[in-house]
């Protein structure tokens, strides 16, 4: 036997799952649309009872291949999400990720309470938003990553289980305030929490909703007013209402996505205004992170880098892809691109 593969009957939760995660997507018949998760949502659902959430957490955030890891992901969203298909209605826990874009005047603390959660419900009911949800609400703060994070599996799925004798109620989180340095301009992660009550035969709210484009500048338009201050502006960049693990997924995505864009344009817009179009360079060999420098010739004193960290579940490419989209969008003609294992290359962007 192999002394680096962990017999099934003595492997833990986590190499369980992984174990699991690979068999499945391996006796997945090529072309075949769907993958069958029930296998790892069985197991998901038995060491979430028996109090074993964090090994699937390990699962979610660590796994041992990026495609084992995404399967483990679905099934877990899968099991939170899950009612008794005997009911009449269905209770659905969900998360919208919310990207505050912040830019302070003075150094300052800015609260993320919202003075006026109605407003945002009725946007929701006025646009058709809920569809035939019975029951609907939102937290009246936004709360952070590290908070939903480390919540645990067992009390999120408890929560959203429904039973007629049951009250539905908002998962109560913290709000977690933002610090503003003056002058900055910088992103933010923030999720805003909320539930809702269906028929079971109607459309989940992760169905209703999830055309952002029906509400969200209205959405956004809200949140801002809401959390603007005198001496500090907010711009409120809202995703659609999603399951907990998918929820902390894309906004962990999209607040380092936004991060670079303010971070390029702004150093592309101070360069071009200055003295031209700057080197650009992109480093993707630094292990976990993949680092963006623009720099000059010209003026010694501009050279300002950005640090996109790579998640565990994440692959450069996808980091380098994202990169890659936007510095064409702003214009950018060229940049040196150097990957793990090789040497630097230009890429032409206008190719």
């Amino acid at each position: 036997m192999n002394n680096s593969q962990t017999p099934a009957s003595t492997a833990g939760p986590y190499e369980q799952l992984m174990r699991l995660g690979t068999e499945v997507e391996l006796d997945t018949p090529s072309g075949r649309a769907a993958l069958n998760l029930a296998p790892i949502k069985k197991l998901i659902d038995s060491l979430i009872d028996a109090g074993l959430g964090d090994a699937v957490k390990q699962a979610c955030w660590h796994p041992t291949t990026l495609s084992a890891g995404q399967l483990v992901r679905q099934a877990t969203d899968a099991v939170l999400t899950s009612n008794d298909q005997e009911a009449t209605f269905r209770l659905d826990l969900f998360v919208m990720p919310v990207i505050l874009v912040v830019g302070a005047q003075k150094s300052i603390t800015l609260s993320t309470v919202l003075s006026d959660v109605n407003a945002l419900s009725s946007v929701f009911e006025s646009l058709g938003v809920l569809g035939h949800c019975k029951n609907f609400g939102l937290a009246n703060c936004l709360t952070d990553y590290e908070v939903l994070h480390e919540h645990p599996l067992e009390s999120w799925r408890l929560s959203g289980q429904y039973s007629d004798s049951k009250s539905v109620a908002i998962l109560d989180f913290p709000e977690n305030p933002i610090e503003g340095s003056s002058g900055s301009e910088t992103a933010h992660l923030r999720f805003l929490c909320g539930v809702a009550l269906s028929p079971m035969s109607a459309p989940s709210i992760f169905e209703t909703a999830g055309d952002i484009g029906r509400w969200g500048m209205k959405f956004a338009e809200i949140v801002s007013a809401q959390l603007s201050t005198a001496d500090c502006s907010v711009l409120a960049i809202p995703r659609s209402p999603r399951p907990l693990i998918k929820s902390l997924e894309e906004g962990y995505w999209a607040v380092r996505e936004v991060g670079f864009q303010l971070f390029a344009s702004n150093a592309l817009n101070h360069a071009r205004l200055k003295f031209g179009e700057p080197e650009v360079f992109i480093d993707s060999s630094a292990g976990g992170k993949v680092l963006t420098r623009l720099s000059s010739l010209f003026d010694d004193s501009f050279d300002r880098t950005y640090d996109f960290p790579v998640a565990p579940y994440e692959s450069h490419d996808q980091v380098l892809a994202s990169i890659d989209e936007f510095l064409r969008e702003i214009g950018v003609q060229r940049y040196q691109l150097k990957v793990a294992g090789g040497e630097g290359q230009f890429v032409n962007c206008e190719a």
